[in-house]
């Protein structure tokens, strides 16, 4: 969660496609991100998670906090557009489609308080650093693909010569490539032998 709109600017800018983006709808809030599990997506997350971001986003809001019947808006992070004409933390959307939304009708002071005693805060360079390694990661799974795919090539590339050899009778001929065959014979050779 951003404390200010500068980490939010942060986490808009170094978010991970696997995050999804919490706030509270058409109000001043803080961005709340959510890092799904791999193979999970955003209609799968249990009601419960969803029901704590959308606490945390109420309750770090000055106008949403006071309110009752709040929309909370989630998505997921590749779907925040930043513009350069936008204020420090402010967002849009590449496709309204892909918005979920969500309402709180109350705080639940003890759903607050459960999560800021396990809260863990960190200095604004983490998000960068914590970005700086998944991009690592990213770019070493890559890598690795390419290397495997390479090495599939290479493999296919020896298979299909071999194939090609053996169409083409090059592995039964004797020493220097010579087939002994009757093909090999030469025109005075077969005359002689026909007669």
């Amino acid at each position: 969660m951003g404390r200010d709109k500068y980490e939010n600017e942060l986490l808009i800018k170094y978010g991970w496609k696997r995050d999804v983006w919490f706030h509270v709808d058409n109000l001043s809030s803080a961005h709340v991100y959510l890092r799904l599990p791999k193979g999970v997506k955003i209609d799968d997350i249990p009601e419960t998670i969803l029901e704590e971001c959308a606490q945390l986003v109420k309750a770090n809001s000055i106008k949403g906090n006071k309110e009752k019947n709040v929309k909370i808006v989630y998505t997921m992070w590749k779907n925040l557009k930043k513009r350069k004409s936008m204020e420090i933390g402010q967002i849009g959307f590449h496709d309204q489609k892909k918005l979920r939304y969500t309402k709180v009708e109350a705080r639940k002071n003890e759903i607050i308080n459960r999560l800021n005693k396990t809260k863990s805060e960190k200095e604004s360079d983490y998000i960068k650093k914590s970005w700086d390694e998944y991009q690592a990661k990213l770019r070493k799974k890559a890598k690795l693909k390419k290397k495997k795919e390479a090495a599939a090539l290479k493999q296919k590339i020896a298979e299909e010569q071999k194939q090609a050899e053996l169409r083409e009778y090059k592995s039964l001929g004797a020493d220097k490539g010579q087939l002994n065959t009757d093909m090999n014979m030469t025109a005075e050779e077969y005359e002689d032998d026909f007669m």
